[in-house]
C-alpha cells in the first residue's frame, strides 16, 4: 500500500529536486522514460510546449519593460532637428549710426538686409527636462501597478499551465479506464449472450434472455466507440500542450488509497486568508483598480501647473538675393532656461475624461471585490471537497463491495432460474458505474487539492511532486 504525504510548507533540498529535474528532462531528451510517463514528466514537456504558457512568458516581459517607461518619463529628452528648404527673409533696420574710415560718420542710417527667394538651412539640438508634472507622477504609479499586474498575470498563467497540464492528464486516464470498463463489459455481456444462446437451444430457457443480452451487446458496442472518440481527443489535447503521447501515462491506484485522501491540512479560514493576501488573480484585479484610480488622477493633474528645464542650440542659414545682388543671412542661437505652463481651458475634454476615469476606477474597485469572493467560494469548494475526499472514497470503495456481492449473487440466482439474465446484466452494469465512481472521485481528489493551492497562490513544483505520488510507479520525494 502506497502512503501519500502532502507537504504545505517547507520545500524539500534543492540538491534533490535538481537532480530529479535534470533526470526528467535526459529522459525526454532520449524519448526513452524509465517507468510510464507521470505528472512531473508531463510538466517539465509542457513548459517548454504550451503555447498559453509562452504566451503569457511574452506578456511578463512586456510588462517589465513598463517599469523602465515610468523612470523614463523623469529623464531629460534630446532632439536633433534639421530642415531644408525655400524662403524669404524680409528685415530692416533704421535709425543705425554707420563709421568706416574714409567714408566718415553718418546718423539715422536705413540698411536693408532683406534676403529673398533662397535656400534656407537649420539644425539643432533642444533639451527638455520635466521638473514639477503631477500627471507624470500618475501616469510614472500607473505604469509600475501595470507591470506588478503582468507580474501577478504570469503567476497565475504558470499556476494554471501546471493545473491544466494535471486536469488533461487525468482527462486522459478517465477516458482510458472509461474504455477498459467497456470492453470488459463487452466481454462479460458477450459470454452471457453465449451461455443464453446455449440454453435456448437446449430448451432451457427463452429468447428473451438471448435478445436481452444482445440488445446489452449492441449498446455496449456504440458506447465504445463512443469511449474511443474520447480517449482520442483526450490524448490530443493532451499531446498539444505537452507534446507527448498521450499513451503509456502512469495510473492511479485501484486500492490502497487511504493517503490519497487526507484532508486539506490546515483550517478553511486559514487558506481563505492566504487566498485572499496571495492569490494571483485577486493581486491582478488589485492591480487593475490601482491603475484605474491612477488613470483619474493623471486625468486630474492636467489642469495642474507644469515646469520644465528646456535649452537649445543651433544654426541656420538664408542664401538667396538681397538688395544689390546675391546675400547670405547666418545666425547661431542657443538659450536655456525654465518653461513654466498652465492650462487654463480645454474644451470640456479635461473634465469629461476625469468623470469617465473615475466611474471606470469604481467599477474596477467593484470588480476586484467580485473577484475576491469568486475565489473565496472556490476555495471553499475546493477545501469542502477535499475534507470530504476520505469519506466519499471510502463509501464508494464500500459500493463496489456492495455491486459486486450484488453480482455475484445475482449471477448464481441466474444459475438456480431464481434470476434473469436482465438482473444479471443491471447487476454487472452496477459494478462498472461503481467502478468508473472511484476513479473519478481519485482523480478529483489530486485536482482539487492542486486547485486549493493554485487558489492561494501556492502551486509549485513541490505540491505536483506530492501529486506525482499518488501514481502508480511514480517516484516520491
Amino acid at each position: 500500500m502506497k502512503r501519500l504525504t502532502f507537504r504545505t510548507h517547507a520545500p524539500r533540498g534543492s540538491g534533490g529536486r535538481l537532480g530529479r529535474i535534470l533526470s526528467l528532462a535526459a529522459a525526454l531528451a532520449l524519448g526513452v522514460p524509465a517507468h510510464a510517463t507521470d505528472l512531473l514528466q508531463a510538466w517539465q514537456a509542457a513548459q517548454a510546449h504550451d503555447p498559453e504558457l509562452a504566451a503569457a512568458q511574452q506578456a511578463l516581459a512586456a510588462g517589465q519593460a513598463r517599469i523602465e517607461q515610468g523612470k523614463s518619463l523623469w529623464r531629460p529628452t534630446l532632439e536633433a532637428r534639421a530642415s531644408a528648404g525655400y524662403g524669404t527673409q524680409e528685415s530692416r533696420s533704421r535709425g543705425a549710426e554707420f563709421a568706416a574710415p574714409g567714408f566718415g560718420s553718418a546718423r539715422e542710417v536705413e540698411f536693408n538686409t532683406s534676403v529673398r527667394g533662397g535656400t534656407q538651412t537649420e539644425y539643432g539640438i533642444h533639451l527638455r527636462q520635466p521638473l514639477i508634472d503631477p500627471a507624470r507622477h500618475a501616469a510614472q504609479s500607473q505604469l509600475r501597478h501595470s507591470a506588478a499586474q503582468a507580474e501577478a498575470a504570469w503567476q497565475a498563467a504558470s499556476q494554471q499551465a501546471m493545473l491544466r497540464t494535471a486536469e488533461r492528464y487525468f482527462e486522459v486516464l478517465l477516458a482510458r479506464d472509461g474504455l477498459r470498463v467497456l470492453e470488459r463489459q463487452q466481454r462479460t455481456v458477450s459470454e452471457t449472450l453465449e451461455r443464453a444462446q446455449a440454453r435456448f437451444q437446449a430448451g432451457d430457457s427463452s429468447i428473451l434472455d438471448v435478445h436481452e443480452a444482445r440488445a446489452r451487446l449492441d449498446q455496449l458496442d456504440a458506447q465504445r466507440l463512443l469511449a474511443q472518440v474520447q480517449l482520442e481527443l483526450a490524448q490530443a489535447a493532451f499531446q498539444d500542450i505537452t507534446g507527448l503521447p498521450g499513451h503509456g501515462l502512469a495510473a492511479l491506484p485501484a486500492n490502497g488509497n487511504a493517503g490519497l485522501a487526507s484532508p486539506p491540512g490546515e483550517p478553511l479560514q486559514d487558506w481563505l486568508a492566504q487566498a485572499a493576501n496571495a492569490s494571483p488573480d485577486i493581486r491582478q484585479s488589485q492591480e487593475a483598480a490601482a491603475m484605474a484610480s491612477d488613470e483619474a488622477d493623471k486625468h486630474r493633474a492636467i489642469a495642474a501647473p507644469t515646469l520644465e528645464l528646456i535649452g537649445s542650440a543651433g544654426r541656420s542659414h538664408l542664401s538667396g538675393t538681397g538688395e544689390y545682388g546675391p546675400a547670405a543671412q547666418s545666425a547661431n542661437q542657443w538659450s536655456a532656461g525654465l518653461q513654466l505652463r498652465i492650462p487654463l481651458y480645454s474644451g470640456g475634454m479635461r473634465g469629461a475624461r476625469y468623470h469617465e476615469a473615475l466611474a471606470l476606477r469604481d467599477q474596477a474597485r467593484l470588480q476586484t471585490q467580485a473577484a475576491g469572493q469568486r475565489i473565496a467560494q472556490s476555495v471553499r469548494a475546493a477545501w469542502l471537497s477535499l475534507d470530504t475526499a476520505r469519506a466519499r472514497i471510502r463509501a464508494l470503495t464500500q459500493a463496489i463491495e456492495a455491486t459486486a456481492a450484488r453480482r455475484d449473487a445475482t449471477r448464481l440466482g441466474l444459475e438456480v432460474g431464481e434470476r434473469d439474465t436482465l438482473d444479471w446484466l443491471d447487476a454487472e452494469d452496477a459494478v462498472a458505474r461503481a467502478d468508473l465512481a472511484l476513479r473519478q472521485a481519485l482523480s478529483d481528489v489530486v485536482l482539487d487539492r492542486l486547485r486549493l493551492h493554485a487558489l492561494a497562490g501556492r502551486l509549485d513544483i513541490d505540491v505536483l511532486e506530492s501529486a506525482n505520488c499518488a501514481l502508480e510507479g511514480a517516484p516520491c520525494p
